[in-house]
C-alpha cells in the first residue's frame, strides 16, 4: 500500500511540472491583422484589432497547419544516406471569427466600398499582403504570442440560413490566411513569457517581425 501511495505522489508531481512547464495557449483573446501597404501602420485603418469588444467581432479559434515540410531521403548503399527536411512547408491559418466586421473583412480581401458604402468585388481584386498576430495567455498565465509575418486572406463564402423560431448562437465566419515570408526569409515568430521582466522585450520584438505599432 506504501509503495502504491508513493507511486501516485510521483505520478502527480510529474503531472505538476508538465503544467508548470506548457507552453500552448489556453484559448485565443485576441487578433491584431497588419496591411502592408509600405507605410507606417494606422489603427483602424491598416492595422485592425478584434479581441471580443462589443459590436467589433471576436476571436472563436483559430488552426495553423502545413508548416512543416516533407521530408525528402536520400538513398545510397542500400539504406537512408540523408534526410533533408530545411525550410518551412506551405502554411495556412484558418480562422472562425464572430460577427466579423464588414471593415476589416473586406480591408484584407481587397474589396473597395464606393460612397454609398457599397462593397464591390472586380475583377482585377486582390487581397494585400498582411501580416499577422495571434495572442492570448499559458496556463500559466504568461504571454503567449504568435506572429506570421506575410501572407494573403481569401475567403471562400458565407451562408443564408432560415430563421427557425427560436434564439442562437451568433454565427461564426471563416477566413483563411495563406502564409508566406518577408524579403528575409522569415515565415513566423512566437514569444512565450516567463512572466519575468525581460517578457517586455520579447513582446516588443515580435511585434516588430510583424510590423506592428503601439495601440493598434
Amino acid at each position: 500500500m506504501l509503495g502504491f501511495m508513493k507511486a501516485i505522489a510521483i505520478f502527480t508531481k510529474i503531472i505538476e511540472n508538465r503544467e508548470k512547464t506548457m507552453s500552448v495557449p489556453i484559448g485565443f483573446k485576441r487578433l491584431t491583422i497588419r496591411i502592408k501597404d509600405g507605410k507606417t501602420a494606422v489603427p483602424d485603418k491598416t492595422q485592425f484589432v478584434i479581441e471580443g469588444k462589443k459590436d467589433n467581432g471576436g476571436m472563436v479559434s483559430a488552426k495553423v497547419s502545413g508548416l512543416a515540410v516533407d521530408a525528402v531521403k536520400s538513398y545510397s548503399s542500400n539504406k537512408v544516406y540523408s534526410i533533408s527536411g530545411k525550410g518551412v512547408g506551405d502554411g495556412k491559418v484558418e480562422f472562425d471569427i464572430m460577427d466579423f466586421p464588414e471593415k476589416i473583412k473586406n480591408a484584407v480581401l481587397g474589396i473597395v466600398a464606393s460612397t454609398n458604402g457599397v462593397y464591390k468585388a472586380t475583377a482585377d481584386r486582390t487581397s494585400p499582403y498582411c501580416s499577422i498576430l495571434l495572442e492570448d495567455v499559458t496556463p500559466q498565465g504568461h504571454p503567449y504570442l504568435m506572429a506570421f509575418v506575410d501572407g494573403m486572406f481569401s475567403s471562400d463564402g458565407l451562408e443564408f440560413n432560415s430563421l427557425q423560431g427560436k434564439q442562437s448562437e451568433l454565427p461564426s465566419e471563416a477566413i483563411s490566411f495563406a502564409i508566406g515570408s518577408d524579403d528575409n526569409g522569415l515565415y513566423y515568430s512566437t514569444f512565450v513569457g516567463t512572466g519575468a521582466p525581460t517578457d517586455a522585450a520579447g513582446i516588443a520584438e515580435i511585434k516588430a517581425d510583424a510590423l506592428m505599432v503601439a495601440g493598434g
